[in-house]
């Protein structure tokens, strides 16, 4: 199942960052970056790949070598918004391009930059159709895994706890492919894709708006690696790749797709933003276990009993099934 709620209509940046040149400086001083997939929020999916690869039960995407998962090559440096202990980071995280067109997006008083992240993708293949992980109040991926915070949203039955994100996504790339699709009136809608310039943005409502990234460079160039797979970018603007035991992989610039993600909270007022910031209508767990069973129920599947539920494996097998298709596991 999918969720049926139709997205915000996105908003167009042409220019992202006033001066582009602080992300890449930023890149380079924070190398080597690691896999996504290497990412906290990550940990049951590595599992999983883990205890796949062992069985041969892991996504097309994932080759296995000697019994281990070797993935894309999709890379991920990450600062916060509150920390800024990065140099440089201020002026991207406060970007007020960003601000501006969260707000139009949403129609909101209030944006709080919470998260910005950078995607570096090496030559690799389509990627798969996705929204971006939900928060609701009470519930958000520091503290809960972010299959589940999926499954909420896809449910349906949390709309009352989400908070809305705005999410901002610019590229740097000049090679050949990774273009951006996305889907601005939902799942069943038509598909826009768009080759865009260095330094062109879109504020999208990306939990609800799902998108993708097409196959980058070659497919001749193509590689997948381990899970200590890091990438990093040197002081002449080259790519290097390093895992254990293998000769490093070095890669030009433009054969390299960098994008900016940036996230902000945003609440229509400040009435809606003090609900949040004093827990008035936070979602406690016992709720949410109680609202998944259930929707679980009216549809056939049903989940352990217990407060501890949601730590059973078996329980999180049977709520993915419930919510999330194929495309959307990963």
């Amino acid at each position: 199942m999918r969720t049926t709620t139709l997205p915000r209509p996105p908003v167009i940046m042409q220019e992202a960052l006033e001066d582009p040149d602080v992300l890449l400086g930023i890149l380079e001083r924070q190398s080597p970056h690691p896999l996504t997939l290497a990412g906290a929020e990550f940990a049951e999916s590595r599992a999983a790949l883990r205890a796949g690869a062992k069985t041969g039960d892991v996504p097309p995407f994932v080759q296995v070598v000697n019994g281990q998962p070797l993935v894309p090559p999709v890379f991920r440096t990450t600062w916060g918004a509150e920390e800024q202990a990065v140099e440089g980071a201020e002026t991207i995280v406060n970007n007020p391009r960003f601000i501006e067109a969260a707000r139009q997006l949403y129609g909101a008083e209030v944006v709080r930059p919470y998260f910005t992240y950078v995607n570096i993708n090496a030559p690799s293949g389509q990627y798969a159709r996705h929204t971006d992980i939900p928060a609701f109040r009470g519930v958000g991926r520091d503290t809960y895994p972010t299959w589940l915070l999926n499954c909420m949203m896809h449910s349906g039955c949390f709309d009352r706890w989400r908070v809305r994100i705005a999410t901002a996504v610019c590229w740097y790339y000049e090679g050949a492919g990774g273009e951006f699709s996305y889907w601005p009136e939902g799942w069943d809608g038509d598909m826009v894709t768009v080759d865009p310039p260095a330094n062109y943005g879109v504020m999208g409502d990306n939990d609800y708006m799902p998108h993708r990234v097409e196959p980058i460079g070659s497919e001749a160039d193509y590689a997948n690696y381990g899970l200590e797979a890091t990438i990093a970018l040197t002081p002449d603007r080259q790519w290097v790749i390093e895992e254990p035991a293998n000769e490093p992989v070095r890669l030009g610039f433009d054969e390299v797709r960098v994008s900016l993600s940036w996230k902000a909270f945003v609440f229509a007022d400040a009435q809606e933003a003090e609900v949040y910031d004093r827990h008035l209508d936070d979602l406690d767990e016992a709720t949410l276990i109680a609202t998944l069973a259930e929707d679980c129920a009216q549809r056939g599947v049903d989940l352990p009993d217990g407060p501890d539920a949601l730590g059973r494996p078996e329980c999180g097998e049977r709520i993915r099934d419930a919510y999330l298709s194929a495309e959307l596991r990963f």
